[in-house]
């Protein structure tokens, strides 16, 4: 183990996305419906969710944890646990839906609805955004626009590659900068190998990955004086799993294997590494500006 006094001198962004799991699964597995109704999924959430603000208490760790508008409803006890534990509160949409099959009102009305209800509930301001599976893509980039109408102060949605199937967008900036509305972009973490931008960091990324690699790829970024992101979800560091018997092998290999892992691993990163929430590095480090990457105009929304 590295001594803490030898972490490398960049910070990186440690986030967490508070969902369910079968509606994290949603859409990449076929789910069947009686796994999605939010009662079922409200135990595991709160249960997981608790497991993991012990274990970031235990290391006193902050992150930005990005939650749905409707857990705010429904459970906003568990909200406003976490901004009482310090933690920083971001928007993750109402429901856990792709941005990309709804029109620029019906997004912005259901946003606008989560970010109150999250600020209601936490009692501190909501200042970022993450969509749901990552869906601001090429097509619905417009959704910048929206988020700087309701007034955030980033995004944190896009992945900088072009391979993969459901989302990401190629030719992205892979650094925070600030779009010309003002909006700052902070995107996840890629690595440029063989000419391709391949995603790490979070998610199934971290658990699919061994751990020399990942912080292999942390301190490749960072020796470049770059930030890397962290994100995972509450069934990946908890201990409450549902099991969900029609998902194929395939689907369970990519969607579940590797979470018995993902807490050690998540646990390494943090003593060689140095993490803060979202909006704390956003204020301690400046952002470039980038005028090239205009949203579409109103009338392609």
């Amino acid at each position: 183990m590295v001594p803490a006094a030898e972490k490398p001198a960049v910070d990186n962004m440690l986030s967490f996305d508070i969902e369910g799991q079968a509606e994290a699964l949603d859409g990449f597995a076929q789910v069947p419906q009686r796994y999605l109704q939010d009662r079922l999924q409200n135990g595991e959430i709160e249960a997981n969710t608790r497991t993991l603000l012990d274990f970031l208490g235990e290391r006193d760790q902050k992150a930005t944890f990005f939650i749905l508008g409707r857990i705010a409803r429904e459970m906003p006890g568990l909200v406003r646990a976490i901004a009482d534990a310090g933690h920083e509160i971001g928007c993750h949409s109402f429901h856990h839906r792709r941005l990309y099959y709804y029109t620029a009102a019906e997004v912005a009305a259901f946003i606008k609805e989560a970010k109150q209800r999250l600020e209601d509930a936490s009692g501190k301001p909501a200042f970022g955004f993450r969509a749901p599976q990552f869906s601001i893509v090429a097509r619905n980039r417009w959704v910048f626009d929206v988020l700087g109408e309701l007034g955030f102060t980033y995004d944190s949605s896009v992945y900088p590659t072009g391979l993969h199937d459901f989302y990401g967008i190629g030719a992205f900036p892979t650094e925070p900068f600030r779009l010309p509305n003002g909006l700052i972009s902070v995107p996840m973490s890629v690595i440029r190998l063989f000419k391709m931008e391949i995603p790490f960091g979070g998610g199934g990324y971290l658990r699919l990955y061994p751990l020399a690699l990942t912080t292999w790829c942390f301190r490749r970024l960072n020796r470049g004086g770059a930030p890397g992101m962290v994100y995972l979800h509450p069934f990946e560091v908890g201990n409450l799993v549902v099991k969900i018997d029609e998902m194929s092998l395939p689907q369970r290999f990519r969607r579940l294997v590797g979470r018995r892992t993902a807490r050690r691993k998540l646990a390494h990163l943090m003593r060689n590494l140095r993490f803060l929430p979202i909006k704390d590095y956003l204020d301690r480090h400046g952002v470039s500006d980038l005028a090239g990457c205009v949203p579409p105009k109103e009338t392609d929304r």
